[in-house]
């Protein structure tokens, strides 16, 4: 199912006041005292004992990073290049170091260990770079601030066989930094990795696809095994695992506005921790998980995403320690056929094996889960719009009475422009439109496209908050 390109890749999305609220602060103001401010790698008469001029620039990207310091900037001519890059100094948050390709130029780096390692090093920027056929993480950062990812593509790290697989970006101990614009797909594990006390970064507008590990059904479009980072915006599909997941230690993350679809799928390869089809070819798995997964983790917000065709239940709220206040909220989101049908591969559906409904809170999690403004449907029959604790419900109106949860929800089409095509906004008459909760934690200003949320003059406001007007889902409908 092909992407549907709505966000700008390589430009910074502004999502409301969470963003900032981080306040990094990322303008240059040139380079360190007596530093030239460009530094020039590759071209004809390049040497790596040169200054790195535009008349003798270096060869290899590796040496400039040994050389740059705070403020200067790094341009590299177009090239495939084979050296892992190893910054050797810090900028500063007034002077960061940046790395990006020359005016016009294509750049590739393609076969090193990591395409950028950023260790104890801050205020480092990357972007604009194709990082491919690494044999470990295409990006590695350890122990850094500041730093700022953007519309970089990396695919196809590390190798589909138990101990040599390896992530797409694998951010460990980074703080106050961003991610944003990149294209993460093809990776032998989970695509952007967040670990080890990475906080208050912000992951914005990233396309995260096709991760697998081909022998074990684990890889996650975004993994967040830290706390307090902003997910905005993201698209996230046809991940061998879970599109977007919270596990232990990703406490208090905002999700907001990202879109999750198509995590599902058929492989012949009998992985490790998968579901053969209950019918018809049983000699592979069905791969794929939730849209939303939370698991063993409190105090988060998911707020007005789009979650769509995973093979198990779309939002997922689980595994909070018992008599925990889970300190969840789930309000405007879109959750629409999940764990709906599954392929047998073979060419026809099964029913999917794991767990199911559009919004599923388990039995450990509901103390402190909050739920509104979601609007839930299923175009097939017979299927699980929700659960609740150790019961399932077809219908939303069931939910609401044995819950007491969704009093606003709606169960409707929410007319999608295209959703086979991965166009999930929304047509004129969308039940969606006008009618969420702008005051929900983390509710940004603009939408999954850095659109405003905009007045649909034909459609009656039933939404609360400041603005009555903002719309269910990731996308604002603009009339």
């Amino acid at each position: 199912m092909a992407p549907l390109d709505l966000r700008a890749r390589g430009a910074a999305l502004a999502i409301g006041s969470l963003v900032g609220a981080l306040g990094l602060a990322l303008s240059s103001t040139g380079a360190a005292s007596g530093a030239a401010t460009y530094l020039y790698v590759g071209g004809s008469g390049c040497s790596d004992t040169g200054s790195g001029t535009a008349t003798v620039p270096f060869c290899t990207i590796a040496k400039a990073a040994k050389v740059a310091v705070a403020g200067q900037t790094v341009l590299v001519s177009s090239g495939t290049y084979t050296d892992e890059v190893y910054p050797w100094h810090s900028g500063t948050s007034a002077s960061p170091i940046t790395f990006q390709p020359a005016a016009g130029a294509t750049v590739t780096i393609s076969g090193a260990k990591h395409g950028f390692t950023i260790s104890n090093q801050s205020w480092i920027r990357v972007s604009g770079f194709t990082i491919q056929s690494t044999t470990k993480d295409g990006i590695y950062v350890y122990n850094a601030t500041g730093v700022r990812l953007s519309g970089n593509t990396v695919r196809r790290s590390g190798v589909r066989v138990s101990g040599s697989t390896a992530y797409g970006m694998y951010l460990n101990s980074m703080t106050n930094s961003v991610v944003t614009g990149n294209l993460v797909t093809d990776n032998s594990a989970s695509g952007i990795y967040l670990t080890n006390g990475s906080t208050g970064n912000q992951v914005t507008s990233n396309e995260s696809s096709w991760n697998a590990y081909g022998y074990v059904r684990n890889a996650v479009g975004i993994d967040l095994r830290a706390p307090g980072n902003l997910v905005g915006s993201n698209r996230v599909h046809d991940n061998e695992d879970s599109g977007i997941q919270s596990y232990p230690g990703g406490n208090n993350n905002t999700i907001v506005d990202n879109v999750s679809y198509h995590n599902k799928g058929f492989t012949t390869v009998v992985l490790t921790n998968c579901n053969a089809p209950s019918t018809g070819n049983t000699s592979g798995c069905i791969t794929g998980d939730h849209g939303i997964d939370d698991y063993a983790v409190t105090g988060s917000s998911v707020v007005g995403n789009t979650v769509y065709d995973n093979v198990s239940a779309g939002i997922n709220v689980e595994g909070v320690p018992a008599g925990t206040s889970s300190g969840f909220t789930l309000a405007n989101n879109i959750s629409v056929d999940n764990a709906a049908s599954c392929p047998n591969g073979a060419g026809g559906t099964v029913k999917c094996p794991r767990t199911r409904g559009n919004i599923r809170v388990d039995a450990t999690s509901q103390l402190g889960t909050s739920l509104d403004y979601d609007l839930v449907n299923l175009s097939v029959s017979g299927g699980t719009m929700m659960v609740w604790g150790s019961t399932s419900y077809t219908s939303l109106a069931a939910f609401q009475t044995a819950s007491k949860q969704e009093s606003h929800a709606l169960q409707a089409d929410p007319r999608w422009t295209s959703p086979s095509k991965g166009d999930f906004t929304l047509r004129a008459g969308s039940p969606a439109i006008d009618s969420a909760n702008s005051g929900a934690p983390g509710e940004p200003t603009k939408d999954a496209a850095g659109r405003p949320r905009v007045d649909d003059p034909a459609t009656v406001n039933t939404g609360v908050g400041s603005r009555r007007y903002d719309d269910r889902g990731a996308y604002e409908y603009q009339p």
